[in-house]
This record gives C-alpha cells, sequence and structure tokens, in this order.
C-alpha cells in the first residue's frame, strides 16, 4: 500500500511567506522620505505574515486566482503592522524592540511611527479597493475588514489590554474570566477572522462557508493568544526578539488565571474544535488542520 505524503507546513509557510515579501515590497512606496522609510522599516521588518497566508487561503479554498487579489493580501499586513507600530509606543506597551530590531518610534521618533501607523492602517483599505473582483465583494470585504479592526474589533481588545491593565486583579475571577476572554477575542482572535473572511469574501463564498471559517478563525485565533501568553513566560527572548514581558506591564493574561497546564488544554480544546468545523472542506483541508495546530506548537 502506497504511503500518503504528509503535508508540509513548514515549506508551504515559507514558499507563502516569501511570495508575500515580494507583494509587500511591490505595494511599499518607494521615495525616500521619512514616512516611506518608516513605512518599508516596520512592514518588511520580518515576522510569519500569518495573516496574509490566511488572505490566500481563504480565497484559494474558494475557486480565486490570488493574482487577482494580490493588493488586498498585503492590505491586511500592513494593518497588522500599523497595530504593532502603535502597540510598542511609549503610551502603549512601551518596546523598545519588535522581531529583535529598533521598535519603529526608537529608529524614527514617536511622531514619525504613530504617523506611519496612520499611513499603513488608511492604505490597507485602498488596497482592498484595488482587487480585481466584482465590486458588491469588494464592499462587503471592506466591511468585514473595518468592523473586525475598528473600535469594536481589534481595538477594543487593545483598549481592555492596555488601559484597564493593572485593574483586572482587584475584581473577581469571574470578572477576570470574562475580560480575559473579551481581551483575547477582539485583540488577536478578530484580525486573523478578518484575514480569513476577506479572502473567502473576495473569493464569493457563500454565508454557509463564511461562518464555518468566522468560527474557525475565532477558535485559532484565541488558541493563538494563550500560546502567545505561555511564550511571553517560557520561550527564549531571542528567539520572541522583544525584551519586556506582559508580567512587567501587569497584562491579565491566560497564564496568570489559570496557570500553564490549565492553559496548554484550553488552547488544545480550542484547535480541536476548529479542526472539526473545516471538517467538510473540499480544499486545503490539509492545510487548515496543519495550521490549526501551529497556532500552539510554534516556538515564537
Amino acid at each position: 500500500m502506497k504511503k500518503t505524503k504528509q503535508f508540509d507546513l513548514k515549506k508551504y509557510l515559507q514558499q507563502k511567506g516569501k511570495f508575500v515579501n515580494k507583494l509587500l515590497v511591490k505595494y511599499l512606496p518607494e521615495d525616500n522620505s521619512i514616512m516611506s522609510r518608516a513605512m518599508r522599516y516596520s512592514v518588511l521588518a520580518g515576522g510569519k505574515r500569518l495573516r496574509p497566508v490566511l488572505v490566500m487561503l481563504g480565497a484559494e479554498t474558494f475557486g480565486l486566482n490570488i493574482k487577482k487579489i494580490e493588493s488586498a493580501i498585503c492590505a491586511v499586513e500592513f494593518l497588522h503592522t500599523y497595530s504593532l507600530i502603535h502597540d510598542d509606543l511609549p503610551a502603549m506597551d512601551n518596546d523598545d524592540l519588535r522581531r529583535g530590531k529598533l521598535t519603529s518610534h526608537k529608529k524614527f521618533g514617536e511622531a514619525a511611527a504613530i504617523l506611519a501607523g496612520d499611513a499603513l492602517l488608511t492604505e490597507s483599505f485602498n488596497l482592498i479597493a484595488k482587487a480585481n473582483v466584482p465590486a458588491e465583494r469588494i464592499v462587503k470585504a471592506i466591511k468585514v475588514f473595518a468592523g473586525y479592526s475598528g473600535f469594536k474589533g481589534m481595538i477594543a481588545g487593545q483598549v481592555e489590554d492596555t488601559i484597564e491593565a493593572g485593574k483586572w486583579n482587584k475584581k473577581n475571577i469571574s470578572f477576570c474570566k470574562k475580560k480575559l476572554e473579551y481581551i483575547h477575542i477582539h485583540k488577536t482572535s478578530d484580525l486573523i477572522k478578518a484575514s480569513l473572511l476577506t479572502g473567502a469574501i473576495l473569493a464569493g463564498a457563500k454565508d454557509k462557508s463564511l461562518k464555518a471559517l468566522e468560527k474557525y478563525g475565532h477558535n485559532i485565533g484565541v488558541a493563538f493568544q494563550i500560546a502567545d501568553d505561555i511564550l511571553d513566560v517560557y520561550a527564549d527572548k531571542k528567539l520572541l526578539g522583544k525584551n519586556g514581558s506582559d508580567k512587567d506591564n501587569d497584562k491579565l493574561t491566560y497564564l496568570r488565571l489559570y496557570g500553564k497546564e490549565k492553559s496548554e488544554q484550553n488552547a488544545n480544546k480550542l484547535i480541536k474544535e476548529a479542526k472539526k468545523v473545516v471538517s467538510g472542506f473540499k480544499l486545503n483541508k490539509e492545510v487548515f488542520e496543519s495550521l490549526a495546530d501551529y497556532m500552539i506548537t510554534r516556538k515564537f
């Protein structure tokens, strides 16, 4: 009996990552102004490129040639990078390093970093609008993208994670659990959902499939953040590419609330549920399953 070849996720992510990096160079400004240099510096500083890979996965699963949405693939990385630039600012997490390099405000100054983040955020919507698909799909994708990344989505999670930091230990355990779930859903999971759904919507996926992707994205997104909470304490700081920690900033995390063992159990349960959701997909089932596992087995 012929042995089935196992899917190589590492190779898949490397190939997709290289493709994304070429696209990012293509869609970033090329002039030598401080703003353009700051934008290029942060976007091209490295990273997993996980979110643009999810845009491509969402599109390819429903039959769309990704050449039609090259700009939209970059959009989510532009927006993600803006959020990281602002996260690192002294008023928020006050980090000096990001991916082993100086953060944007340390390299270019606070004003340039804030404005570079603003520029990337604004351009992300323009990049989705440039997709070569029917206009009604673009409008729907932008609406979903804005919803999950805006003040009711990712930013809502950032607000609770940053402004409310240090206040959680004055509340009861039930309050803390609800607050923690809210932070994880919005701070991390919402942008992962937005990535998958943007690609799928641009491909014309039906509502039933979009709901399945939304559930899958929710589960792997929360699991991803639980893993982040664990890595923040146990991982090699050189691999993480930063110096600070959530503990230093008195952040509410899964690890502090549940402990390592229970946190890992919760993450594993979410991944198991995520796999069930996509079990009926005809295309890329193996990719979805391997990506789900990756969310909790990664080292940085």
